[in-house]
């Protein structure tokens, strides 16, 4: 892949990284008024899951993106580890917080499952990326990181796609039960394409004399 093409959607993931976790630092302010008013009962009664779940992605969102920065790695690799540390952590407290709250999410049994299924993916992508680093495998380390910060995004996605629902005049009960599914899956199909592209590239670099 081109450097260029590389670093810029690079560029672009962090910049709405970033926007999103300045967005969902309201919620730090336990005003119940940011709340989305179908919701806002909930998460009154419920603050201290939202909160796990919102600092815990905030601190995944921003430290994400660093983890995949070679210079980063291969200049400072106790940095890069400190990060990864606290990336794990983020993970930890926002998953356990984000399969809490699903129990209680907006639209029903389908939504619930959706951002259920997105806790779970997202707990366990990041434990297996702990686990191959565990076990001296970076390059599987490598790919479950990819798959992990694929499903960190799906906050900024869940975002972008609510707009895009809003303006497509789509029913808000009915646009949420989709973004409960929309935000996470197709990020989690194109990291895994991701992976088996670069993986076969390697393949086909280490097979050319």
């Amino acid at each position: 892949m081109n450097a260029t093409i590389r670093w810029t959607g690079w560029g672009v993931m962090s910049f709405l990284a970033l926007l999103m976790v300045l967005l969902a630092s309201r919620y730090l302010t336990l005003d119940p008024t940011v709340y989305f008013p179908q919701q806002r009962a909930v998460y009154v009664a419920h603050i201290a899951g939202i909160l796990m779940h919102i600092v815990g992605g905030m601190t995944a969102l921003l430290l994400g993106p660093l983890q995949f920065v070679p210079a980063i790695r291969d200049r400072w690799p106790r940095v890069h580890r400190m990060t990864g540390r606290i990336y794990l952590a983020g993970v930890a407290v926002g998953g356990l917080g984000g399969l809490y709250m699903a129990r209680l999410a907006y639209g029903g049994l389908p939504t619930r499952t959706g951002f259920a299924l997105l806790a779970v993916a997202w707990l366990a992508t990041t434990a297996m990326a702990y686990r191959r680093i565990r076990q001296g495998d970076i390059d599987r380390h490598r790919e479950w990181m990819i798959r992990s910060y694929a499903l960190s995004f799906a906050a900024p996605v869940l975002r972008l796609e609510q707009l895009a629902f809003m303006a497509s005049g789509t029913a808000f009960d009915s646009a949420y039960a989709a973004v409960a599914w929309l935000c996470w899956l197709p990020n989690l199909l194109a990291a895994e394409g991701y992976v088996r592209w670069t993986r076969g590239r390697t393949a086909r670099t280490l097979a050319t004399p």
